[in-house]
């Protein structure tokens, strides 16, 4: 429990609204005090710590209070912090008793009819957005079947990055890489998934001597990529936010 309430402390700490905080156990129930001067709810210290902990680590209350109780010598007076009402519908707590955790085991439906949907739609307007480029007439097998191959990889891969941009962010935040960063990464992550659909099919009806669209192609696709591939490799090598140097 001490290791828990100390992570969960160094969380709340990393917070730029949280001035001072404290972990306590009452009874069955983990709950967390932040003394927040610019108004931050516990609402959304709870959210954003279920954004950097799994959920088994993360408060069962978050409490905002004005000031933490201090004893003579100067320490937190853990006995002495009021017990906070526990959170309901509309009450304002935050921890596990309300928002979304990010639980894998809760959302993996979810996650994988959007990348299911989005992979459909991408075969689905293929033939619309660049016409004949998947035609297979006259290629023999087995490359025919190769190719057949490449073309469902990029529909998956098209779906797993419309997922990723649409719920990848929660996972990336509890490395704690800072906040800029991240938003790199995801969107780097993103496009390393999504842009090959469109950068096969944009090739395949590209003339080998078109000069200008083989670069256009070249630089809206190719670096790019390696770009992304760049930030993905500085995200990870990157320290938490809330590191000592």
């Amino acid at each position: 429990m001490a290791e828990r309430a100390r992570v969960i402390e160094r969380r709340l700490r990393a917070h730029p609204e949280v001035s001072d905080c404290a972990v306590v156990r009452d009874g069955d129930t983990l709950i967390a005090y932040a003394v927040s001067p610019g108004g931050v709810t516990g609402a959304e210290l709870g959210a954003y710590l279920l954004e950097r902990l799994p959920r088994r680590r993360a408060p069962d209350l978050v409490a905002v209070v004005p000031v933490l109780p201090r004893t003579p010598e100067g320490g937190i007076d853990r006995g002495s912090l009021p017990l906070p009402v526990r959170a309901g519908p509309g009450s304002g707590g935050g921890g596990k008793a309300g928002g979304w955790d990010g639980d894998p085991a809760t959302m993996a439906p979810v996650w994988g009819l959007v990348a299911v949907v989005s992979g459909m739609v991408a075969f689905a307007l293929t033939d619309v957005l660049w016409p004949y480029s998947t035609d297979l007439t006259g290629v023999p097998q087995p490359w025919a079947g190769f190719f057949r191959g490449l073309y469902a990889a990029e529909y998956v891969a098209f779906g797993l990055g419309v997922m990723f941009l649409l719920f990848g962010r929660t996972f990336l935040a509890r490395l704690e890489r800072p906040a800029w960063l991240t938003t790199l990464a995801h969107l780097a992550i993103t496009w390393l998934l999504v842009a090959w659909w469109p950068q096969d099919n944009f090739y395949r009806l590209a003339a080998k001597t078109d000069w200008s669209r083989q670069a256009a192609l070249v630089y809206g696709f190719n670096i790019t990529l390696m770009i992304a591939a760049a930030v993905v490799v500085a995200y990870v090598a990157a320290r938490p936010a809330g590191a000592e140097r």
